[in-house]
């Protein structure tokens, strides 16, 4: 059973148990009560909690039953999600163009168990017809670096998405270097689609099981070190566990990008996807390369002593050097770009005939040291911001640099492989060393309390009293703990908040149903204290968990599907957490005025939420918890978005000195990257736009 299934019942459960408790206590008490014992504020806003009780039960209840019988219509919305999100993946992966090349790829046929009704040669522009044919749908296109396999498996997908019926799976790809030992495939699955598309994981597991998710895998190669892995590669256990994916009686579908050097080097150990078809990527020649410049450049006459080369010496540098698409938008990129005032053009595409550029790779390089200031060039920054050339080589040095160093090394921290390929920016501070950003951390967090410490305690008059004594225990105890865990926690998890979600209706309905929700068990026990007159603080109190609950659950509550981009998740995890503060310190005001006994409430709230921070339940409630007054928006905001202030500590330990210089402002940088065409975004990774480029910056620096 998923864990948010068993949430959910639990949460009933609990939710049937308060509501009986409250009912039983009231209607023993009630007619004992004499006229003026009765506390009437808290007997009107515990009758609201025993009514919020009821309806909540009814909406787990709802909400459960949703989300086990609706996997056609799910499948529906992530369908539409994944096709916008990899058409503009397409668009960018083309350099802002529509034009590819027809690729042309044939059948290389395994050593045994080959899937049926795979033809000898294919094109890119049939590849969706091809796939169709096969028995079982499982493919492995490979290829030389650049040779367009995402390209391939992108018009793959994008064809699928367009044709598809009810019942047919939905393509998703995901990057195969972030797949862990520690996962089974179709958990890691389940996980990309919670991440990278909001689905509740419930949900997602279910797709999962049903095979209602065609995993396209990309980049294979990337999962070592070594372009040649062994047979206890990390790349040789994926392929062992592809084979035993089934799908009923048979293999279950799924398609896979290699490059043809490392998928060679495993099938030679004996080691391939089986009952599969795998296709190789011809390189373009110079006829197709001449389509390309037709379709792609203003005036083909700048490019005719290059395509002649291609013809008089189709074996020659120039021509290898540029046998690949990624190769070609490169050079359309470098050599078309124009001055901006006069149109004039910048650089003559005739200076690829050197004689210094004797060989590929050299034409490559050539290539790569123009592409940053030719972006540069074309797309000025976000807002106004100018980022040079040479910044933006700088910065995009030290990620390549630290990429490559995991990739080559085998990295691990914690358990887990750093990965060579994946810029994830909460899970990006090991860039940093292991231990100062969790220093760093730690001081942050140290920092906040103290300053929200002291806060609090101006406000508090000369003399302690037992409530105040026990509230400033509590709260040392509290900070004691989030420090501990700010350092002891190695992989701290953001939230699922969608900032965006209260600008719609629907999420301020969500809002709605939280804040009747959140309150329920402390207003149910409130009840019986408002009949004695006892309780006023208590019944407050629970409605500042009504409140937190409410802006938390609004929040992050999942089944908003949609897709998440790899820039907002620690700002919105951060943002959370100061929202959530910074209403608790409103909120605590409200009830200290209210009740005129603010140590009262302060240590009440600090026991419960003490209680609820020992079993994982709502963040909200912790963070309110944890701390009072002000000290709840500086400390307890602060702290509970521990994913997003490990970022910025990490920010922190980036600075000029450390000889590691990112911006300040990496998530709008790396948004900008994308938008320039230097970095994809794949779930919610960023990763150079290409391999090579990557690889060229970690070699040659700045």
């Amino acid at each position: 059973m998923g864990r948010e299934r068993w949430l959910a019942r639990a949460y009933g459960a609990i939710c049937a148990v308060a509501v009986g408790v409250a009912i039983a206590i009231g209607w023993r008490t009630l007619p004992r009560v004499a006229a003026g014992e009765a506390d009437p504020v808290g007997a009107a806003i515990g009758l609201v909690g025993l009514a919020a009780g009821i309806w909540s039960g009814w909406l787990t209840v709802r909400s459960l039953r949703w989300q086990e019988t609706n996997l056609t219509e799910v499948a529906g919305r992530l369908a539409v999600e994944v096709l916008a999100a990899e058409r503009e993946a397409r668009r960018q992966l083309l350099g802002d163009h529509d034009k590819t090349i027809d690729l042309e790829f044939a059948l290389l046929p395994a050593p045994a168990h080959d899937a049926a009704g795979a033809r000898p040669q294919g094109h890119l522009d049939d590849v969706v017809g091809y796939y169709q044919d096969l028995r079982p749908g499982r493919m492995v296109i490979t290829g030389e670096p650049g040779a367009g396999k995402t390209v391939l498996a992108l018009e793959l997908m994008l064809g699928l998405l367009t044709k598809r019926k009810p019942d047919d799976p939905v393509p998703v790809r995901l990057s195969l270097a972030s797949w862990g030992d520690e996962l089974p495939l179709a958990d890691w699955i389940a996980r990309h689609l919670t991440e990278a598309y909001r689905l509740p994981a419930v949900t997602a597991s279910a797709l999962v099981k049903a095979r209602r998710v065609l995993p396209v895998l990309d980049g294979l190669d990337e999962m070592d070190a070594d372009s040649e892995p062994g047979y206890d590669s990390r790349a040789g256990h994926a392929l062992r566990r592809l084979n035993s994916y089934q799908q009923g009686l048979d293999k279950a579908e799924l398609v896979l990008t290699c490059r043809r050097r490392t998928y060679q080097a495993l099938e030679a150990l004996r080691v391939w996807t089986q009952d599969a078809a795998r296709v190789e990527i011809h390189r373009v020649d110079g006829a197709m390369a001449r389509e390309f410049f037709s379709r792609r450049v203003d005036d083909l006459t700048r490019w005719r002593e290059v395509l002649e080369s291609f013809g008089r010496n189709p074996q020659g540098p120039l021509a290898t050097g540029l046998s690949t698409p990624w190769r070609l938008t490169l050079a359309v990129t470098v050599y078309e770009q124009r001055d901006p005032r006069t149109g004039r053009y910048l650089r003559d595409p005739r200076a690829l005939l050197s004689s210094a550029l004797d060989t590929a790779d050299a034409v490559g390089a050539h290539l790569l040291a123009s592409f940053i200031p030719a972006v540069t060039a074309l797309h000025p920054g976000p807002r106004g911001v100018s980022y040079s050339p040479q910044q933006v080589r700088a910065w995009l040095t030290v990620l390549g640099s630290y990429l490559h160093r995991n990739g080559a090394t085998a990295r691990t921290v914690g358990g887990r492989a750093l990965s060579g390929t994946d810029i994830v920016l909460h899970e990006l501070w090991p860039l940093a060393g292991t231990r100062l950003p969790r220093a760093a951390t730690v001081a942050l967090v140290a920092m906040t309390w103290v300053t929200g410490s002291a806060i609090l305690l101006a406000q508090v008059p000369t003399g302690f009293s037992q409530g105040q004594l026990l509230a400033a225990g509590l709260v040392v105890l509290a900070a004691m703990w989030m420090m501990l865990m700010a350092w002891g926690i190695l992989w701290p998890q953001p939230s699922r908040a969608d900032l965006r979600r209260l600008r719609s209706s629907a999420g301020r309905r969500s809002f709605a149903k939280w804040f009747m929700v959140g309150p329920l068990g402390v207003l149910a026990f409130g009840f019986t204290f408002g009949l004695t007159g006892r309780g006023l603080g208590i019944l407050v109190f629970g409605l500042v968990v009504g409140i937190l609950g409410g802006l938390t659950g609004a929040l992050e509550a999942s089944g908003t599907l949609g897709v998440v981009s790899p820039k907002d998740i620690v700002r919105d995890d951060f943002a959370l957490g100061l929202a959530v503060g910074l209403t608790g310190v409103l909120v605590f005001e409200v009830a200290a005025g209210l009740t005129g006994q603010p140590a009262e409430v302060l240590a009440f709230g600090l026991a419960i939420a003490l209680t609820f921070e020992l079993v994982g339940a709502l963040r909200g409630v912790i963070v309110f918890g944890l701390s009072g007054g002000l000290s709840a928006g500086l400390s307890g905001g602060l702290s509970a978005g521990l994913g997003g202030l490990r970022y910025v500590a990490f920010l922190l330990c980036t600075r000029r000195w450390s000889g590691r210089w990112l911006p300040w402002r990496l998530g709008r940088f790396l948004h900008w990257c994308y938008g320039a065409g230097l970095i994809r975004v794949a779930g919610i990774a960023y990763q150079f736009r290409h391999r090579e480029l990557q690889d060229y910056l970690a070699t040659t620096g700045t």
